[in-house]
């Protein structure tokens, strides 16, 4: 390659009177090209952010691994399993028991269900990040006044629960036990407990913030009718929330029958599977706009071949080599896709840093998990479609390069 091929390439690019047409064939192209890198970076940068906010809200939502008893029974040494599974395992820093139940509850003008927790509010908060949640009130579950100057256990909301309860922090709601018609008959009815509402926590996940509220474990177990020693199991946290699965591993071996854990990852396999599959469909798909321009990129290099015979014969009887020919044509489908790649990268790079500031493009909070549209670059995302956009691209130049190396010098000049 040398300068001379790079000026002929640059000449041929280049609006003439003559070759008008071919030129505007090759903006197109570029602008195709650019379209899909655009469209792609923008795409794998939503989602990430999706992947990312999800797994964020997962995680602060729910403990790394959790321990429950088979066929839900009652767990009731919970204090000497935790202390057991904490001494065999170094990477375990914090655990805290849980009650967990699905019952109703009801405030002054709504009734609806919800899932039900009961927590050590100390404990729990080395485990989880509900603390860190809160927006509204305080993060406690001590018992507070009512309107009527009683004292009532406390509660904490979810934000969409509160607003669908239409309740602020002070207000009373009441929770209510689902039990079968036999069982009802037996105990004498469904039991209830009146509680404050001391504070509200928003995750940003609807499904987390809309049918989650928590309470004091004592409080829980007087509700479901559960012994002072009996939760429904244990949360403990890691230091690297990646490796809980083994950590969950080596847990299950120690504790066994009639007990198992499960890591957060596995309690969400669903939806992180998804994720991983909707980015590669995604990916692929948009990848089809690039392919698209690349034919382009063919049509327009064969215009110019066709167009520039009578030159191309000049050119090689002048001295030019067959190679140098291929290059020159080559160099031409390059610069276009060096050229869109660049300019759809910039411009999907601006938009989505952009929108990782300020979050700008809002999503309604009762339809999708997150109140925005998430972004995240990832710089090897970057790169792999910078690449693929320009490979694609150079790729597409061979057949017309090399059916103009092809051309016989005589011939060519010859060429009307």
């Amino acid at each position: 390659m040398n300068k001379l091929e790079l000026l002929i390439a640059w000449r041929y690019l280049g609006a003439q009177r003559k070759s008008l047409f071919v030129s505007l064939i090759g903006i197109f192209s570029m602008l195709g090209v650019s379209i899909g890198v655009f469209a792609l970076i923008v795409a794998l940068s939503a989602v990430n952010g999706f992947e990312e906010e999800v797994t964020a809200q997962m995680i602060g939502k729910d403990a790394h691994f959790e321990m429950y008893a088979y066929r839900s029974d009652p767990v009731e040494d919970f204090n000497t399993i935790a202390d057991k599974v904490m001494a065999n395992d170094s990477d375990v820093v914090a655990s805290a028991p849980f009650v967990i139940y699905k019952v109703g509850i009801s405030s002054k003008k709504v009734n609806d269900g919800i899932v039900l927790y009961g927590i050590d509010p100390e404990r729990s908060k080395k485990v989880v990040d509900l603390s860190e949640k809160i927006v509204s009130g305080n993060y406690s579950l001590d018992s507070l006044p009512d309107s009527n100057f009683d004292r009532r256990p406390a509660v904490i909301l979810g934000i969409s629960l509160a607003n669908r309860l239409k309740v602020l922090v002070g207000d009373k709601i009441i929770l209510q036990t689902f039990q079968s018609t036999e069982a009802t008959m037996s105990s004498g009815g469904p039991k209830i407990l009146s509680c404050v509402v001391s504070g509200i926590f928003e995750t940003g996940m609807y499904e987390y913030d809309g049918n989650i509220a928590y309470i004091g474990i004592p409080e829980a177990q007087k509700l479901l009718g559960m012994d002072s020693n009996q939760v429904s199991g244990l949360q403990f946290r890691v230091k690297d929330q990646w490796k809980a699965s083994e950590s969950a591993d080596r847990a299950g071996e120690v504790i066994g029958y009639p007990y198992y854990f499960i890591d957060w990852k596995t309690k969400n396999i669903t939806l992180l599977k998804w994720m991983n599959y909707e980015k590669f469909i995604v990916a692929a798909i948009i990848c089809l706009i690039i392919l698209v321009a690349a034919f382009n990129i063919i049509s327009s290099l064969i215009m110019v071949v066709t167009d520039k015979t009578k030159e191309i014969g000049i050119l090689r009887s002048m001295g030019l080599s067959k190679a140098g020919v291929m290059r020159v044509f080559m160099l031409m489908g390059s610069f276009i896709g060096v050229g869109g790649t660049i300019l759809g990268g910039t411009v999907g790079l601006v938009l989505c840093g952009l929108q990782q500031s300020y979050h700008f493009i809002t999503l309604p909070g009762d339809v999708y998990v997150l109140p925005y549209f998430p972004v995240l670059i990832n710089p090897l995302d970057v790169i792999v479609v910078f690449v693929v956009g320009i490979l694609l691209c150079t790729l597409s130049t061979l057949l017309p390069a090399w059916k103009a190396s092809k051309l016989d010098p005589v011939g060519a000049i010859r060429h009307e």
